[in-house]
């Protein structure tokens, strides 16, 4: 009798142990078959336990080294974002801008630093007026220059296919990032979709990057580091594991150690923002690639373009 039950015992024991190795080889049969499946467990996976990786192009940073910051100034006037500033600096050369967007009270997304800097702009600081989609593009700014929204943006996209649109959208919150860009990438769908993998989200926080990228994939994607307290380790380590390899940094906050670190790693980095050649020249020779500026000019730094 005993030895009646060692000999079940064991092939008890072989059933499971061949039973195991039949669901294991079946399992990657599924899997070499079926590799979409083996590519979304890997992605679920990659979502759960750390920052997904995302395959980021930035060929277009090379030919250039100025951002225009908020299209450009223009005579002594900055943070316009507006038609005649563009236009302006369009004609002077440049063709990477930085432009700023706001949501109005009634959640349109306008091209407005903020509503107070708007207020001063269109000369409505004392009246009460409501910082409505209507009244922000019915109100020049000082007195004469046009106010642009976000479908306005898309049309510039499709009329000049040379520029390249940096977003600085202000907010990082889910919603708020879902309001402005399900908007632009709306207006981009019903003009001209291709127009998309030239506007480049800026993101504010690491938790910003899937909820843009979640609205669309965009080609490119700047982190600025503006609104966050960081070490530049840790910024790295996050490039690096996400695929984000441009980040924007104030100009006092980016010192030579941190610079060696991230020219290290390959990772591009452009500061704001500058308006003295020299500063700017000490900044590129420190191994920044980029600089934003209201007032430089992209004639100053040709020979730095040629040279790369």
């Amino acid at each position: 009798m005993k030895n009646k039950k060692l000999v079940l015992s064991a092939v008890l024991v072989l059933i499971l142990v061949f039973g195991c190795l039949a669901a294991v080889k079946a399992y990657g049969f599924v899997m070499d078959k079926y590799h979409f499946l083996r590519d979304t467990l890997a992605l679920i996976d990659a979502r759960t336990n750390k920052v997904q990786q995302y395959d980021l192009d930035y060929s277009w940073v090379k030919d250039n080294v100025l951002v225009a910051h908020a299209f450009g100034g223009k005579g002594s006037k900055t943070y316009t974002n507006s038609l005649e500033a563009f236009e302006y600096n369009y004609g002077l050369g440049h063709r990477i801008f930085e432009v700023d967007f706001d949501l109005s009270e009634d959640l349109v997304t306008i091209c407005s630093h903020d509503e107070d800097y708007w207020r001063y702009m269109s000369h409505h600081e004392d009246d009460g007026m409501e910082y409505s989609y209507e009244n922000f593009k019915n109100s020049p700014l000082f007195d004469d220059y046009t106010p642009l929204d976000h479908k306005d943006i898309i049309d510039l996209l499709c009329k000049y296919p040379d520029i390249y649109i940096i977003t600085d959208t202000k907010h990082s919150d889910k919603i708020k990032v879902y309001q402005q860009f399900s908007q632009i990438v709306d207006a981009a769908k019903k003009a001209d979709p291709s127009v998309l993998d030239r506007i480049i989200p800026q993101i504010y926080t690491k938790e910003m990057l899937d909820y843009v990228m979640d609205v669309h994939p965009f080609k490119s994607v700047i982190f600025t580091l503006y609104q966050i307290q960081w070490e530049a380790e840790d910024i790295a380590s996050f490039c690096v594991e996400s695929g984000v390899r441009y980040l924007t940094i104030s100009q006092d906050m980016l010192d030579e150690e941190s610079a060696k670190l991230f020219e290290s790693m390959r990772i591009l980095t452009a500061v704001h923002t500058l308006d003295d050649e020299k500063e700017a020249r000490a900044f590129l020779d420190q191994g920044v690639d980029m600089i934003y500026t209201n007032f430089l000019l992209p004639e100053q730094f040709e020979t730095e373009e040629n040279n790369d």
